[in-house]
């Protein structure tokens, strides 16, 4: 068990399904489907909303022994995004680290990439230390209190050294 859970030489994507391609298999689904509109592929996920609220699909992953930092990268496209008041209110993909006890851990992570109002695909990617206590990374594709609608496509996590 032990050595599945060790760090590979190269990175590689500890998602499951990040491109969409077998529907929301993997995510915790709330709020989120899947639609046609894909960046690559034939399937992405899409959040729609008429009325600010939170919502989207999320997926957690265990951090792997000898695991320094996490690279999380994916595509967005938005539509008539309409974010809150507060700055972090958008279409985003976003990264919480939590630990053993299922405690958040390492602080409010800045989001890997925001978006308001009309934007054609475009790739995001933000690196995050991982403090020794972070067990888990929790990736989501959200509407944050936000109203239009967003797709995410082709998510990865990789884990580094």
């Amino acid at each position: 068990m032990i050595a599945a859970l060790a760090l590979p030489a190269a990175a590689q994507n500890a998602l499951v399904n990040g491109d969409f391609e077998k529907g929301l298999e993997g995510w915790n689904q709330w709020g989120g489907r899947t639609t046609t509109q894909a960046r690559s592929g034939t399937l992405a996920c899409q959040v729609t909303l008429a009325q600010p609220a939170w919502a989207g699909v999320s997926q957690v992953v265990a951090v792997p022994e000898g695991a320094k930092s996490v690279r999380v990268s994916g595509w967005l496209e938005s539509e008539s995004i309409r974010g809150g008041k507060e700055n972090w209110e958008r279409g985003r993909i976003s990264v919480e680290l939590f630990g053993a006890k299922g405690d958040t851990v390492g602080g409010n992570l800045l989001a890997v990439g925001q978006v308001r109002g009309k934007m054609p695909w475009t790739r995001m990617e933000r690196t995050y230390p991982l403090p020794p206590e972070a067990k888990s990374v929790k990736i989501g594709c959200a509407l944050g209190n936000s109203t239009g609608t967003l797709r995410c496509d082709d998510l990865s996590v990789e884990f580094l050294p």
